[in-house]
């Protein structure tokens, strides 16, 4: 296999072949919408062979202070269906050597929870992980809805007796702002910035969908959606207390795979899942309400790697240090939790 990469996706030979195929994550906008907001450069690697392009996959870097990061925006993304876990593995690995190489980074640090990989390469740090799917091809409305277990159907109807109002349309920012600050599950280093949904709205477009419940025209509940030709991926989801006996959050999902089903979309993304949580935790009261829209778990592996092992040594000490002058306890990121979890 031959490893090549290029920092515009155009200038990719045959991109027009596959371009539209592609995920949202892995366009040329994406790109633009990281290097605007976090001075991120992306570069796309390809593999060849018999001289053909046959896996595709986005890296984006940023150097902040001493450190270079790099994180991949997207699992591997074959550009033929008999593309085999083995190939992908020889992808990751001959990359991997290139950014050793090349020194194009300190480490590669955990993707976003979108991008599964199903296999992970030699001497990676990982752990497995999965997304919750609803797969929508071949099937209608009615259809779709009676995979909907029962008590989330009576919740929709409550909240449909209740009068709860779902619009969607990106002009909705400002009301779905008002939502994820007034969410007990905000943390503004896990939700992005108002000025930063802008601009997302700005690059994606028609790709970015905001969708917001209310009652009696007050902001309930929403969600923040990106598409691609053949995925709806629910990115970001809040809700306010007051909205917790509403069914708000139930009745503005089943409009939205509704919405994404009539648009011709083949996949309704719940996007991230850790795989068995503990019963009765949080992340298992998630998955529950996930699966019971009639959504399959499908599984693969979030990774990272040091380069420089001097470098990631160093950075986490800081970031440790930084978390205890602030008296927070430091959990690392989702590959770190899933590990000590499973110990």
């Amino acid at each position: 296999m031959i490893i090549k990469h290029f920092e515009r996706l155009d200038d990719i030979p045959g991109t027009e072949k596959f371009y539209e195929s592609l995920p949202v994550f892995a366009t040329q906008e994406y790109a633009a919408y990281l290097k605007k907001t976090k001075n991120y450069n992306t570069v796309w690697f390809y593999g060849i062979i018999s001289r053909n392009i046959k896996v595709l996959i986005p890296f984006t870097v940023r150097k902040k202070y001493v450190f270079t990061t790099g994180m991949f925006l997207t699992g591997v993304i074959p550009l033929d269906k008999n593309i085999t876990v083995d190939i992908e593995r020889e992808f990751l690995n001959s990359i991997v050597a290139l950014i050793k190489k090349e020194k194009i980074c300190d480490w590669i640090q955990q993707p976003a929870n979108w991008a599964l990989f199903r296999v992970v390469p030699s001497n990676s740090i990982y752990c497995e992980f999965g997304t919750y799917r609803i797969n929508m091809v071949d099937k209608n409305e009615n259809e779709l809805y009676s995979k909907i277990a029962r008590q989330h159907r009576k919740v929709i109807t409550k909240a449909i007796n209740n009068n709860i109002l779902i619009k969607n349309g990106t002009e909705l920012l400002e009301d779905c702002y008002k939502t994820l600050t007034a969410s007990p599950s905000f943390s503004a280093h896990e939700f992005p910035s108002k000025i930063h949904l802008q601009i997302l709205s700005d690059h994606l477009k028609h790709n970015l969908h905001i969708y917001v419940a209310y009652k009696n025209s007050i902001p309930l509940s929403s969600v923040i959606y990106c598409s691609d030709i053949s995925c709806f991926y629910g990115l970001y989801s809040s809700r306010v207390n007051s909205a917790s006996d509403e069914g708000t959050n139930h009745l503005l999902h089943w409009q939205a795979i509704k919405d994404a089903k009539l648009s011709g979309i083949q996949y309704y993304d719940f996007v991230g899942a850790r795989i068995s949580p503990a019963p009765n935790t949080k992340h298992d009261g998630i998955q529950r309400f996930k699966r019971h829209f009639g959504a399959e778990l499908l599984k693969g592996f979030l990774w990272k790697m040091p380069i420089s092992k001097v470098k990631y040594f160093v950075f986490n000490l800081l970031v440790r240090a930084l978390f205890f002058i602030r008296f927070k306890k430091y959990k690392g990121d989702i590959i770190d939790q899933e590990l000590k979890r499973n110990k």
